[in-house]
């Protein structure tokens, strides 16, 4: 055997031995991830301002949020009032700074009335992830101003800061 045949013979049978080792099948694995949504958007509605201070109003709708979660979890919407501690404001009230005077007020979810421990309250828990474009809710808003004395004839007002988590 030549010198040729022999190296043409082992590389012959070191392809042949590659081969018979040759996996039939492999994996390839995919992984993706989908990035977490939480967002909330509170709408006023027309109602919102110019409200009648004198007047009573009941379950006045105020606003719309929509709220928007991915999370298995669900998510938690809270409101806080900005004049909780104001003058004499011991809960969410419409307060007049220049006057020292204010006119405490509720707040509901459509007909679920919230209730505020210091100046926050739950607006709405969920245990779930919201629907394809978010869930919608009502924000609805009662007071009595016809018991009450304001003493000025000026813009009484609030800030509400809704906040998902």
């Amino acid at each position: 055997m030549t010198r040729r045949a022999w190296i043409l013979g082992v590389v012959g049978g070191l392809a042949l031995g590659a081969a018979a080792h040759a996996a039939d099948s492999d994996d390839l694995n995919l992984v993706g991830t989908v990035a977490p949504i939480l967002d909330i958007q509170v709408s006023p509605t027309a109602a919102a301002n110019g409200l009648d201070l004198s007047l009573v109003q009941a379950d006045l709708k105020v606003a719309d949020v929509v709220t928007q979660s991915n999370t298995p979890g669900g998510y938690l919407v809270t409101v806080s009032s900005a004049n909780v501690g104001s003058g004499d404001c011991t809960g969410p009230c419409f307060y007049s700074e220049t006057a020292d005077d204010s006119l405490a007020y509720t707040l509901s979810e459509g007909t679920t009335a919230l209730t505020f421990s210091s100046e926050t309250a739950t607006f709405v828990e969920s245990t779930e992830r919201t629907t394809v474009g978010g869930d919608a809710y009502v924000v609805n808003l009662s007071y009595d101003g016809s018991t009450t004395n304001l003493a000025t004839a000026i813009d009484y007002s609030e800030t509400l800061t809704f906040t998902i988590a």
